[in-house]
């Protein structure tokens, strides 16, 4: 008779502890946390914006005109947005904290570059002019304000005609018109390096001609002043001024999507200009709705600064200049694209 042996009984299942207090197990948020949920990004985003808001408040302390600027924008612009709102976006759209670095950095680096190119003129052309007052300043002082403002906006159209259509200006006029969304603070949206080309474009005639100082200082404040306005998010048509001044409507013509668009409207309070060299464009039963740039723009202030020096944006063919002499455009090719998609968050 043979005798069995019984085989042990299996192991049971190994039931796992219960979780400790500080286990991941019993908090999960904190597994979402760490692996970038929308709510730590919302964090993130939320935290970004309390301290620009508190380095605004501290400039404003301080005296800092672009500071005082970015708090009269929002008190008195944003809400006329709200009231007449062009487009529906919100005003915490993506993108806005970058605009307002923008504008209390990129703007003022900006008109540094102006101020060290106009002076380099002066010093340049010093054996020319001897210093010495020119006719223009021996007239009335309104035709002085008369005529500063004509060159003013003359020599502002070459210039921003220029920004567009020569391959080494638009590289860096591009951030500019990276925005989809317009709105008044996006007009703040440039490239530091763009006011160094735009004073040594218009510098020498200004000095040859002997514009004081003040009225090109008056000049500069001003076409800020009415920069903001242009690119607001209002749907105030002011049809009466079509063609003879420029508005909202006809700037953001200038911004838009629409092939028969690229390349128009460059002047920024006198239209006649763009009427003589062919760029006027602003029908009557449309108005734009889309804005930006086919090529993807980097996100956030300091690479927007780096990317024109990264690599080569492709120039708009549509209307270019030649070395023959300024081809008058005649119909849309396709050159510097537009999209439809999110503007890049800050």
């Amino acid at each position: 008779m043979t005798s069995t042996i019984p085989l042990p009984p299996p192991p049971s299942p190994r039931v796992p502890p219960p979780p400790g207090p500080w286990s991941v197990v019993a908090h999960p948020p904190l597994v979402a946390t760490a692996a970038g949920s929308p709510g730590d990004r919302r964090w993130r985003r939320r935290s970004a914006t309390a301290g620009l808001v508190v380095a605004v408040a501290v400039l404003v302390g301080l005296g800092y005109g672009p500071a005082g600027a970015v708090l009269v924008g929002f008190a008195v612009l944003t809400p006329l947005e709200r009231l007449f709102r062009r487009h529906p976006q919100p005003v915490r759209r993506p993108g806005l904290r970058t605009d307002v670095i923008h504008l209390l950095v990129s703007n003022t680096l900006s008109s540094a570059g102006t101020i060290v190119a106009v002076v380099a003129w002066a010093l340049v052309l010093l054996p020319v002019t001897r210093g010495e007052p020119t006719v223009f300043v021996a007239q009335p002082p309104v035709l002085q304000a008369v005529e500063a403002f004509v060159l003013f906006e003359g020599l502002g159209y070459i210039a921003h005609r220029a920004l567009h259509e020569v391959d080494l200006f638009w590289r860096f006029h591009a951030v500019h018109h990276s925005s989809t969304r317009l709105d008044w603070i996006s007009g703040a949206r440039l490239h530091p390096v763009e006011g160094l080309i735009a004073g040594a474009l218009v510098g020498a005639p200004v000095i040859l001609i002997g514009v004081p100082p003040e009225v090109l200082g008056v000049l500069t404040v001003v076409t800020g002043l009415w920069g903001a306005l242009l690119h607001a998010n209002i749907r105030w048509r002011f049809r009466w001024m079509d063609g003879w001044w420029g508005t909202p409507d006809y700037h953001h013509w200038h911004h838009s999507n629409h092939p028969e668009a690229r390349n128009r409207n460059y002047a920024a309070f006198l239209p006649v200009f763009d009427r003589l060299f062919g760029t006027y464009w602003q029908p009557a039963d449309r108005r734009p709705t889309v804005y930006g740039l086919d090529e993807p723009t980097p996100p956030g202030w300091w690479a927007q600064v780096r990317e024109p020096l990264r690599r080569r944006r492709p120039r708009p063919v549509h209307g270019r200049w030649r070395r023959r002499g300024l081809r008058r455009p005649t119909a849309a090719v396709p050159g510097r694209g537009w999209k439809t998609g999110a503007d890049p968050a800050a």
